[in-house]
């Protein structure tokens, strides 16, 4: 019969993934759960790689500070620095996502669209039918439309390019920009807010943004779920907002020209 796994075969599992060290705290009740159920060292590690991936790597208790989680060098957001290269890997977790290759205007049409059962393919408008039993969606159509809005919206990784605000365990932000696309990157469902990015060494850093590129930009998963509830629930609004501000402005600069033009 297999040793019962040990928690330096744990973190040594999980750090070999491209995680960050977690604090013994952390893992001890979930290899002992792990020991009591004779838990192969496979499944106690998938079972801890879920639970630090869904975790706030900011909160205390999380990351062992021995030896010293790899954070954002501290002026990664000077925009006087034209170029330079990350000296370390570094994980990092998402707060907000933006697909700047689609204006905000025809993303607030494509959730309306959604939120009314239609989606467009093509020219064609697709409406959800409700079935006769409960005047609800069947679940065949509910699936195609679903599937079909998160294309249109850009969602799953698909559309962009995006631009991420990410932060690292010691609550230092800095903004990422897809240089080239980076296939799990995406709106939510495809991507969570709260996933765990590992920055690469050697990254592209310009102007105070990191370029994400495939080689060096590797998506780990997850999610905090507080703060991917209220993202989705909010996104729609937040939207709105921004494009209520952006109006705004355009009218201000045109009331200036025309003050200038009177002068």
């Amino acid at each position: 019969m297999a040793n019962p796994p040990t928690l330096a075969q744990l973190t040594h599992s999980l750090t070999t993934q491209g995680l960050p060290t977690p604090h013994p705290s952390f893992l001890t009740p979930i290899l002992t759960i792990g020991i009591q159920k004779k838990t192969p060292l496979a499944g106690v590690t998938a079972t801890a790689k879920l639970r630090l991936l869904c975790a706030d790597l900011c909160l205390p208790g999380i990351l062992a500070s021995t030896p010293p989680p790899s954070v954002l060098p501290a002026n990664i957001t000077d925009v006087k620095l034209a170029a330079r290269k990350l000296d370390r890997d570094v994980v990092v977790q998402v707060l907000d996502v933006e697909d700047i290759g689609k204006s905000k205007w025809e993303q607030i049409e494509l959730l309306e669209s959604e939120r009314k059962g239609e989606t467009v393919k093509g020219r064609e408008i697709i409406r959800v039918v409700p079935n006769e039993e409960n005047q609800q969606p069947s679940s065949a159509a509910t699936q195609s439309i679903g599937t079909q809005a998160a294309g249109n919206a850009g969602q799953g990784g698909k559309e962009g390019p995006y631009k991420l605000l990410m932060q690292d365990c010691k609550g230092n932000r800095v903004y990422g920009f897809e240089l080239t696309k980076v296939a799990e990157i995406g709106y939510p469902p495809g991507m969570r807010i709260g996933c765990k990015i590992l920055l690469k060494r050697g990254s592209q850093v310009a102007r105070g943004m990191v370029l994400l590129e495939p080689e060096r930009t590797v998506v780990l998963g997850g999610k905090i779920e507080e703060l991917d509830k209220a993202w989705r629930e909010g996104w729609e609004q937040r939207l709105r907002e921004q494009v209520d501000k952006e109006a705004r402005e355009r009218r201000q600069g045109n009331g200036d020209e025309d003050l200038m033009d009177e002068n």
